[in-house]
């Protein structure tokens, strides 16, 4: 019965990405993280060799191409193991069950290796791993399987003890939203960086509480930040981390609507610049020709010539003196080589130096480019939609609104059918995708006032809830994915800090007050334990939603000017409505928005309406 329960567990289709289908005719015999693994484990009384990666990272595509192609290393994996690929941008619950679990072992994560027992026991762990060090790591435990299997079983349960523990513990209860700044101070004062959402936490306490010194600290990280080499000053974009050179599809998002906000506070046209660079970077490069889809990654590593073409990392953004001057000559490589050498000063400079820049990124573009990853994945997607249709209407960018439009429409096409998947290879989705992809539908909603995207995003949230919502711990439900062995090794994968919001808007435009309801009991649930981005959450979930409503013809002029003056605000608590003055487009909004039904147009010119608690007024 254990077996059966377990199998069951794992019954997971298969969704092969580019981290499993590049290894098909790899040395090792890999397959795919799922039941069949798991059964063949079982039934050959062999421990699995779980290998967890992001195609992107080239640490992990370091391994894949020097320590696991040795065919000593290879031949010892398919006789004594399961050798097992785990996608984690398909799986990404799991993925951070097995990074939480290697930690708690004591092992790095640049790249993410478990031997497990056949019922998912963990008994060794590493990172990174030279050929030399694997071929250490497989002979060892190989031996150790031959000889001591009853006591691997019990280390890998003391093992998911330790990783349980370090999990902690959720503590409901009132709202400490200072201990949360202290911990993000904390985490300042030690790392000299925080991540984009401590910087919106930081934005939104800040607004409340009017404390400069708090919001002038988010404003100082975010510009160290595009200071420093994790920002692409030449192409625009993120890298993932210092050190590293892929660039990943929700750390564009975050990174735009983070100094989105900066540039909201503090109107400097360089916290703009870094906002539209990096959305650019997203449409350029991780956005295909051939279609309004938004790809998953960026690689690390490229082309280059050698002795035959190798991969490199960092090659396509990394330049030499002499090149630089033998395409900007000797004056311009003076100007334009400090700033390559130091981003502090091409963050500084960028305007004097924009057209030399310029000639730098064209020829950077005819590189061999980094591959992309072009899984799609519902969740990544809606924070590309609502970064683009929120700056589309805060810095008015035409052109931004109608990639968010084509994305969404895209998005919603291949991965919407009563139920949503996370990616077009199948995978199922988590409470984030759907929370995410509602969230991007409502800004674009808010921007572009196409009713159609908030019908869908409050069909989507009636999903969201059908599958996730837990009346009983008052929140959505994070780890369904995970097997039983690993159940409660994933708490917060940030789906309840999006959902709150996403419940709180939709509640006040259709009057739902059951969404309304469940926002608070997601707060309390973790009151005392709260994750900077639940506590940005609260923060704006303490001013009450409005809505604006303008009404007016579509074909004047002083219509969208109207409109225009209202989006560009970016309240994230308002929300903007466009009621035509007539005609069919009137009624389908009048429809899913009844209140708005009474809101008279003015025969000649345009009308805002300024709607909250019920009570609608003529501005």
């Amino acid at each position: 019965m254990a077996r059966l329960l377990l199998v069951l567990a794992l019954a997971l289709p298969l969704h092969a990405g580019r981290y499993v289908t590049e290894r098909t005719d790899a040395p090792v015999r890999w397959q795919e993280w799922g039941s069949a693994a798991v059964e063949r484990a079982v039934r050959e009384k062999r421990p699995i060799f779980l290998s967890a990666g992001l195609v992107a990272d080239n640490a992990v595509e370091r391994m894949h191409r020097e320590a696991f192609i040795n065919g000593e290393n290879a031949e010892a994996l398919n006789a004594y193991f399961v050798p097992v690929l785990l996608d984690a941008v398909a799986h990404p619950e799991l993925a951070d069950a097995v990074e939480l679990i290697a930690r708690s072992m004591g092992a790095t994560t640049a790249s993410v290796h478990l031997v497990l027992t056949p019922a998912l026991e963990p008994f060794a762990a590493a990172g990174f791993l030279s050929t030399a060090e694997l071929n250490r790591l497989l002979v060892i435990n190989a031996n150790r399987w031959a000889e001591e299997r009853g006591v691997l079983a019990a280390e890998g349960r003391a093992n998911l003890q330790k990783a349980q523990e370090r999990v902690g513990r959720r503590i409901a209860g009132d709202v400490d939203v200072e201990a949360v700044v202290d911990a993000v101070a904390a985490r300042y004062e030690k790392e000299k960086t925080l991540e984009p959402a401590d910087a919106l936490f930081l934005f939104r306490y800040a607004a409340r509480t009017k404390h400069e010194t708090i919001r002038d600290l988010a404003v100082t990280t975010l510009r160290q930040r595009a200071a420093s080499r994790r920002y692409d000053g030449l192409g625009g974009g993120f890298h993932r981390c210092d050190g590293c050179f892929e660039k990943i599809l929700p750390d564009q998002a975050e990174n735009a609507l983070a100094y989105l906000e900066a540039w909201r506070i503090t109107k400097d046209p360089n916290d703009a610049r870094v906002v539209r660079s990096t959305l650019d970077y997203l449409l350029r490069d991780l956005r295909p020709p051939d279609t309004s889809t938004f790809h998953a990654s960026q690689d690390a590593h490229s082309y280059v010539p050698a002795q035959g073409p190798e991969l490199m990392n960092g090659a396509f953004y990394a330049w030499t003196r002499e090149e630089v001057v033998r395409l900007l000559g000797d004056e311009g490589a003076g100007k334009v080589w400090p700033a390559l050498e130091d981003p502090r000063l091409l963050h500084e400079t960028h305007g004097e130096l924009a057209p030399l820049l310029a000639r730098l990124r064209e020829v950077r573009q005819k590189r061999p480019a980094p591959f992309r990853d072009p899984t799609v994945v519902a969740g990544w997607s809606g924070l590309a939609i609502s970064a683009l249709a929120l700056t589309a209407s805060a810095m008015n960018v035409p052109e931004y609104l109608e990639a968010a439009s084509r994305g969404a429409n895209a998005v919603t096409a291949k991965l919407w059918k009563k139920t949503l998947t996370r990616t077009d290879g199948g995978a199922e989705a988590i409470a984030e995708d759907y929370a995410l992809l509602v969230q991007g539908l409502l800004d674009l909603y808010d921007a572009g006032g196409d009713v159609k995207w908030l019908e869908l995003a409050a069909t989507l949230q009636q999903r969201q809830d059908a599958l996730f919502w837990d009346a009983s711990a008052g929140r959505y439900i994070a780890g369904k994915s995970l097997p039983n062995a690993w159940r409660g090794l994933v708490i917060e994968n940030g789906a309840n800090a999006v959902s709150a919001m996403n419940l709180l808007r939709i509640a006040a435009l259709t009057g739902n007050e059951t969404l309304r309801a469940r926002t608070p009991m997601i707060f309390q649930s973790s009151g005392r334990t709260l994750t900077p981005a639940l506590a940005g959450a609260y923060e704006l979930s303490q001013v009450a939603p409005r809505t604006t409503v303008v009404t007016g013809d579509p074909r004047k002029l002083e219509t969208h000017e109207l409109l225009r003056s209202w989006r560009e605000r970016l309240d994230p608590m308002r929300a903007v409505v466009f009621v035509p003055n007539k005609g069919p487009a009137r009624d389908r909004v009048t429809k899913v928005l009844p209140f708005t039904r009474a809101l008279a147009p003015d025969e000649k010119l345009p009308v805002a309406y300024e709607c909250a608690g019920g009570e609608c007024k003529r501005q």
